[in-house]
């Protein structure tokens, strides 16, 4: 049963004409609008003291819990709402496989192409918009070189540009071979799967960001129809 007793989402600001430029908390932000699970939004720049030391995290019943796929783990059991419920073993295997694909490589492209990219920095440097002012570039550049670091030990920041583009587009070129023929990745109702594709495509997608990354999933009619139904379903008052 839905609690009456709306749960508390932490997670950055809203940025542009997306439920949260964080791939993660926009994915948990659907995920709470597809299970139909009331919730406030707690604004939260900055994530130190989150349970995991990162954003989103949410507040249920005095309990503060972490990291995005536990958090909706926690929830399926406490509130008894599956969207996933209906799914075969093969679609679970698979969901978790694009998952993986979205969550343990392409959202370090989107890293890439939004905060170090000089064309990606230009439009997100007005993240710290909310740091005084006379501090406010030593913090930006700062942070931007904590992810670089993240990024030259994770791997992708030892590639090149190209190198960087072409792998992102092989991870969007496997998840559109198992894509469904439905709105929504497995036919015609949501699962957790298009929270995830959709916190993906929206940042790199629905922000004013350009790049090589961006042109070419423009030009994927698929995806670019799945993330347009899905604000229009969860999030319309995101409009433009």
């Amino acid at each position: 049963m839905t609690t009456a007793v709306p749960i508390k989402l932490f997670q950055f600001p809203r940025q542009f004409a997306i439920p949260n430029v964080s791939p993660f908390c926009c994915k948990m932000e659907t995920w709470l609008r597809i299970a139909g699970i009331p919730y406030e939004v707690v604004d939260t720049p900055n994530p130190r003291k989150a349970p995991k030391g990162k954003v989103p995290f949410i507040e249920d019943g005095g309990q503060r819990l972490g990291d995005s796929s536990l958090i909706i783990d926690h929830l399926k059991k406490t509130r008894g709402i599956d969207p996933d419920a209906r799914l075969d073993a093969r679609q679970r295997a698979t969901a978790l496989a694009v998952q993986r694909t979205i969550e343990e490589h392409y959202v370090f492209v989107i890293l890439y192409t939004h905060f170090i990219r000089d064309e990606g920095w230009q439009q997100m440097r007005h993240t710290f918009d909310g740091v005084p002012a006379l501090v406010r570039p030593m913090v930006a550049n700062m942070v931007r070189g904590q992810m670089r670091k993240i990024l030259r030990f994770q791997g992708v920041g030892r590639l090149t540009d190209e190198e960087i583009m072409d792998s992102g587009r092989r991870d969007w070129e496997a998840v559109l071979t198992l894509f469904g023929d439905g709105p929504f990745f497995f036919g015609a109702e949501p699962a957790t799967i298009d929270a995830t594709l959709f916190g993906a495509l929206a940042t790199t997608l629905r922000t004013p960001v350009r790049s090589p990354m961006r042109d070419f999933l423009q030009d994927q009619p698929k995806l670019v129809a799945h993330t347009e139904y899905m604000r229009q379903r969860f999030f319309p008052e995101l409009a433009g």
